[in-house]
């Protein structure tokens, strides 16, 4: 549990992802398990499991006190066929399957109610992990805001297109980003949303627009968007 006493602090620095988690300090078990958004909330010391829509996985955590037991990837049969240490930090994470049960995506909070994007594979009934769209996303953003760190870009996925080859994900970052606090080249920066590839990590230039919401992160309507 120690890393849970790190990370409340500063949360109205950020902006908050499309579909904010629960806090790092919270311990309420009722608000895991299926989301409206289609992903499964995992709160810290709480047991879940998060099935593919086939059943033939589950992401498992098991419940605990002090000491987070290994989050762990089970067959249909509920045998461990791996663990992923990656999420085993204490902090909550919410799990979204593809709908061909062959990929998942995670919303691994980092504290002060921000999350960051891991991608994961099903080969040969293993999770491998996916990292080239989280990084073509951090690229688009550094790009289009030169004010921005790589380090202070996260992605967040917010939903998996129908065919579950893509992801919605949108860029998100502190408010004082841009500052001369953490940059040589003050500036404005913007929350980016896109659809990307999982595979190829190719994200398609004609789904990136910028959120300019003043009510908070809101998925892009029409287009691209109304399609998927």
């Amino acid at each position: 549990m120690r890393t849970l006493i790190l990370c409340v602090l500063h949360c109205v620095l950020w902006v908050l992802p499309a579909h904010a988690q629960v806090g790092a300090l919270q311990t309420d078990c009722e608000l895991g398990g299926q989301g409206k958004a289609g992903g499964y909330q995992f709160v810290a010391t709480c047991p879940g499991r998060a099935r593919s829509p086939d059943g033939g996985f589950a992401v498992v955590q098991r419940a605990y006190q002090d000491q987070q037991p290994p989050i762990e990837l089970r067959d249909a049969r509920d045998r461990v066929v791996a663990t992923l240490p990656e999420l085993s930090d204490d902090m909550p994470f919410t799990v979204y399957w593809a709908p061909n049960s062959r990929w998942f995506f995670v919303n691994h909070h980092v504290g002060s109610f921000m999350d960051v994007l891991r991608i994961f594979e099903i080969a040969d009934g293993r999770p491998i992990e996916r990292p080239a769209l989280v990084r073509s996303a951090v690229k688009i953003a550094s790009r289009r805001y030169p004010c921005l760190r790589p380090d202070m870009i996260l992605p967040s996925g917010a939903r998996w297109t129908r065919g579950g080859r893509a992801i919605v994900l949108v860029t998100i970052s502190r408010v004082d980003a841009c500052s001369t606090d953490y940059t040589t080249t003050p500036g404005s920066w913007q929350p980016l949303w896109m659809i990307g590839d999982v595979r190829t990590g190719m994200v398609q230039a004609r789904s990136i627009q910028a959120d300019r919401s003043d009510t908070g992160l809101r998925e892009p309507r029409g287009g691209l968007y109304s399609r998927r």
